[in-house]
């Protein structure tokens, strides 16, 4: 009878597909990372001083290239988008 072995080129396989995954779970993370990060930025901007309008368009700037980047989904982005635009004052 066979011992059930795995052949070699079998385990290189799931080696790669766990390498494959843990490097996705990394990138997730990261990207994790720079949304609180942000978040963090939005807080402090919340309880201090006012921004400026050209502050805030920078701000959004950011947003922009960060979504671009891949560096947020697009709920989180339209949200953090939105309140940054609620506080521009209009003359």
């Amino acid at each position: 009878m066979a011992t059930g072995r795995s052949s070699f080129a079998k385990r290189q396989r799931d080696m790669a597909k766990k390498a494959k995954a843990a490097q996705k779970r990394e990138k997730r993370l990261e990207k994790t990372d720079d949304v609180d990060e942000l978040d963090e930025e939005l807080d402090e901007v919340d309880t201090g001083p006012r921004l400026s309008n050209e502050e805030i368009m920078e701000r959004v700037a950011d947003l922009h290239r960060r979504y671009d980047d891949g560096g947020m989904d697009l709920d989180t982005f339209d949200e953090l988008k939105a309140e940054l635009m609620a506080q521009m004052v209009i003359d």
